[in-house]
């Protein structure tokens, strides 16, 4: 098992696995507990089942092409994204950050690499804070604005509104305990801005997307691996469906956000490890470098593109008990179509 794997395994319990998740391990950006998305990748069950069994399934190495679908657009290049999550003050010993920054995401996280950790977002959809302060939290105010926040032995998480009505979630963890947690969230909670924090820009771009695919956000993990996602969904909040309880007994909504179908185009320098031939079915070159499809169908990798590894996902719908469902019949040459229209501007 790589240490890719590993890592994310070790980290799915806290972070909801999508196209972000089987790509990086740890996600990029903060699709915290208490969301409930309509859609998501067919997720890392699948992915570590084909790495522990190490199945390779060779069909083919010729140059791939797939028609263009009917409806088609051609995408705008894509366009530097404005971060605006700025922090005024953060604890000592936090790694190196990644960040998501767009019109649907903007978060931070500073993933554990045997410190503390910190994932921060602010909410984009519209969500209003909890109608009632959550059982288990407590009320606590952030700046004059009421929030709450609940501890536990390793962890501590605050909610609490900007401003802008924006609410903010964060979860910090790692210290050296309960009282220190907690005094060390409230105040990284208190110097949390809305104000311009630089901007994101992927250093590739698509010239094809399916209809309807508007730019959700523009990733960064360290500086060797950048994400664009793309959805075709409104982005808001369209129900809920009650609470949920981690596994340290922290009580959360469960909200459902309209992401529609989601798309994600990646590329990494930094392979370590990973051997795409011993995860994933060898389908052929797609611009000129191997290909291979991967997590029930709906990621695609192209290895050597640019000096380092290319990735098409799509997230998945689910059905109602929260299981991926299959990938639908035609994915596939999609995924191949907008590999192949992916250009490097530089």
């Amino acid at each position: 098992m790589t240490a890719r794997l590993t890592r994310a395994l070790a980290e799915g319990e806290r972070y909801t696995p999508d196209a972000d998740a089987v790509l990086a391990g740890v996600r990029a950006g903060i699709a915290r507990a208490r969301r409930r998305r309509r859609y998501t990748a067919a997720g890392l069950a699948a992915f570590t089942v084909l790495a522990l069994s190490g199945t390779a399934v060779v069909v083919g190495r010729s140059e791939l092409s797939s028609p263009r679908p009917a409806g088609s657009a051609t995408p705008p290049a894509v366009p530097a994204q404005e971060c605006r999550l700025s922090f005024g003050w953060l604890p000592e010993g936090l790694a190196e950050p990644s960040r998501n920054c767009g019109p649907r995401r903007q978060s931070v996280l500073y993933p554990i690499t045997g410190g503390p950790y910190l994932a921060v977002s602010i909410d984009q959809s519209g969500w209003q804070g909890p109608a009632k302060i959550t059982p288990g939290w407590k009320p606590t105010t952030v700046n004059g604005r009421t929030g709450q926040i609940v501890t536990r032995r390793t962890r501590a998480f605050v909610q609490f509104p900007l401003p802008s009505g924006h609410w903010v979630d964060i979860e910090y963890g790692g210290g050296k305990g309960a009282p220190e947690l907690e005094a060390t969230a409230r105040r990284i909670a208190e110097h949390i801005s809305e104000t311009p924090a630089g901007s994101l820009t992927a250093p590739f771009t698509p010239t094809y997307l399916p209809a309807g695919q508007r730019l959700a956000f523009v990733g960064q993990r360290r500086g060797s691996e950048f994400n664009v996602a793309y959805q075709d969904g409104s982005g808001r909040i369209i129900g809920s469906s009650g609470t949920a309880t981690t596994q340290d007994g922290v009580i959360v909504d469960e909200i459902e956000i309209d992401s529609g179908t989601e798309y994600h185009i990646s590329w990494r320098s930094d392979l370590g490890n990973d051997d795409p031939t011993a995860l994933g079915e060898r389908i052929g070159n797609i611009q000129g470098h191997p290909a291979y499809l991967l997590n029930g169908g709906s990621l695609l990798t192209i290895e050597g593109f640019h000096g380092g590894e290319l990735s098409v996902a799509a997230n998945l719908p689910i059905d109602e008990r929260g299981r991926p469902r299959s990938a639908p019949a035609g994915l596939t040459s999609v995924l191949i179509r907008i590999a192949e229209g992916v250009r490097w501007p530089g």
